[in-house]
């Protein structure tokens, strides 16, 4: 029995393949098109990150740091001078900035230490370089003074004469009697209390007509009534405290530093210095006595030093 082409049944696997192919041409799926976009993806970054444009490390200049860090640069290389008084290696590390002023350049980071309120410390080192660089101003005549130089003692070498001695006949010693010895009773040295560094001169009321004074002005001269920079004020009230130093308002004065008090009016401060002084409490914002009733006034307290400064 001989059967037609069309009566030959069809085979499972021909069935997929039709299914599969349309056209001649496979599908694929959409997931492995994503899959394969990703790593093809990958593959082009590494290359390009490893082979075409790899990242080189170097060590930069402080020519090529930013303002900011230039700043921190100048500040650790006054540090530096301060601690081992080395010039040449400072005049080094600053030249490497390649800064045409250099000295102008120390010089505005030393006023730019005072009007952030920098420590006493920073701004002595600053001031130390910026007058070694033949910087000059208020900043630098207070803060780095030129230092006077101690002339040195001559020695002199004095002219012994000889001188003869008559000799002497020794002397037999007196035979000492034994007599009974009472015990020493040990008296308690009593404890001296230090004087404190400085004194309070005057105390005043700081009253101005043309508007509201809410500060303590304090003012530090040493034993010549000459003003003292640098000192450190502490100022503590109830729940609080706070510190400042004289100063870093050369328009006031080198000895002038000022603390701002609330606006409650029920708050007391006390103020001393940091190295020693009698505390000076009480202080509170009051009106000023005028015709026209008055404006808030604040404080005005000088100090005197009584101790010379510790070396």
């Amino acid at each position: 029995m001989t059967m037609r082409d069309d009566e030959f049944p069809v085979l499972p696997s021909a069935a997929r393949r039709t299914r599969w192919r349309r056209g001649g041409t496979p599908r694929v799926a959409a997931p492995s098109l994503v899959l394969f976009g990703l790593v093809l993806g990958l593959a082009g970054a590494l290359f390009y990150a490893w082979v075409l444009n790899p990242i080189v490390y170097s060590q930069a200049t402080p020519a090529q740091l930013g303002a900011e860090y230039q700043s921190e640069y100048i500040y650790l290389v006054s540090e530096s001078y301060a601690v081992d008084g080395n010039w040449t290696a400072a005049r080094q590390r600053l030249a490497a900035l390649r800064q045409p002023d250099v000295a102008a350049v120390v010089g505005a980071e030393l006023d730019a230490a005072l009007r952030q309120g920098k420590s006493p410390q920073v701004v002595r080192d600053l001031a130390a370089l910026a007058a070694q660089l033949g910087v000059q101003g208020r900043a630098v005549a207070l803060f780095a003074p030129a230092a006077t130089p101690t002339p040195q003692p001559t020695s002199i070498v004095p002219t012994f004469t000889p001188t003869l001695l008559p000799t002497l006949t020794p002397t037999p010693p007196p035979t000492a009697t034994p007599r009974p010895s009472a015990t020493p009773t040990e008296t308690p040295v009593p404890t001296e209390t230090p004087a404190p560094a400085y004194r309070l001169l005057s105390q005043r009321r700081a009253c101005r007509f043309d508007q509201p004074v809410d500060w303590i002005e304090v003012m530090v001269l040493d034993g010549a009534l000459e003003p003292v920079p640098g000192v450190e004020v502490l100022v503590m009230w109830e729940g609080g405290a706070d510190h400042f130093f004289t100063g870093f308002k050369p328009d006031e004065g080198p000895g002038y530093g000022d603390f701002t008090m609330g606006t409650v009016a029920d708050v007391s401060y006390s103020v001393t210095l940091a190295e020693g002084s009698p505390p000076v409490s009480g202080l509170r914002p009051r009106r000023c006595e005028s015709r026209d009733g008055g404006l808030m006034g604040g404080w005005r307290l000088t100090f005197q030093r009584l101790t010379p400064p510790q070396p």
